[in-house]
């Protein structure tokens, strides 16, 4: 037979009270029923548990419950995972947004060429300053005066806004200060226009915007084609600009269309852009695929 002193049954108890202790103060995340939080290896002082669970907690305070809900179902609620995916997802939104932001420079400044060259034709009274007030033939006008006024108003803040040491402090805004002003979707509007409503655009594009890319036809479905692909990058500009979640979207697809289109306005400009480009090395190291 088998003989329990009191004394061991005591310490038997004291040892399950100790686990049931050191289990509560292990961070429970509110918001999150279903994470689970991998725990650190023992044995732990209680300087590095602290530690620990500070981090655990500063994790789910910084993001907050609604933007890492994404990422924590991606990593089937492990809470290591998603931040991990997290910190990957902010990485590669980083180096998407210096190809995004190749692409909106080189419309902007291949469409600002080609209405400058049409505007130029229009009348001597309009020149190639297209967006200054009076400059804008009346065809131009009719398509962008609102953009136009606009990007003058933003134009003159600028001016203002300048510290007075500020080699342009007070100048009066230029043709370039107005047209740096003017939004990526002002590019995509003027090609694309509305669906039910483009006749304006159509017309345009045959007069004067299909020159900015000499390297697509000047038919009606090339610019669907380029408003489009505009439309969609504008888009995913915004998205990314906004800090959303892009784990859904497809980096490589979305990488072709951008070289894609550079290569419409000059077949230089896609080595160009993929100068010094983490894009795809971060597609290969996306934490997902070793889960």
């Amino acid at each position: 037979m088998c003989r329990v002193n009191g004394s061991n049954l005591k310490g038997a108890a004291m040892k399950k009270s100790t686990n049931e202790n050191k289990e509560s103060l292990k961070p429970k995340p509110q918001g999150f029923p279903n994470v689970r939080v991998v725990s650190p290896s023992l044995p732990l002082t209680i300087k590095d548990t602290l530690g620990w669970m500070s981090d655990q907690d500063a994790r789910l305070a910084l993001l907050g419950s609604a933007r890492l809900q994404p990422y924590l179902a991606e990593a089937a609620g492990d809470l290591d995972r998603a931040f991990e995916l997290y910190a990957w997802a902010v990485e590669i939104a980083g180096a998407m947004h210096s190809h995004l932001s190749y692409v909106e420079i080189a419309a902007r400044n291949a469409l600002d060429l080609a209405i400058a060259d049409w505007n130029e034709t229009q009348g001597t009274e309009y020149g190639r300053a297209w967006s200054l007030e009076h400059h804008a033939a009346p065809q131009l006008y009719a398509l962008m005066k609102n953009e136009t006024k606009q990007a003058r108003r933003n134009a003159t803040h600028a001016v203002a806004r300048r510290a007075a040491d500020h080699p342009r402090h007070g100048v009066v805004p230029t043709h370039d200060d107005v047209v740096a002003q003017m939004s990526f979707g002002t590019w995509s509007t003027l090609i694309a226009g509305q669906v039910q409503n483009n006749a304006r655009q159509r017309q345009f594009w045959l007069d004067a915007t299909h020159n900015a890319f000499p390297h697509l036809a000047d038919t009606e479905q090339s610019r669907r084609w380029a408003g489009h692909q505009l439309e969609e990058l504008r888009d995913l500009r915004n998205r990314v600009a906004h800090h959303d979640n892009i784990l859904r979207v497809n980096i490589g697809k979305r990488l072709s269309l951008m070289l894609s289109l550079l290569a419409k306005i000059n077949p230089d400009y896609p080595s160009l852009a993929m100068t010094r480009s983490q894009l795809r090395r971060l597609v290969r190291e996306d934490p997902r695929r070793s889960w």
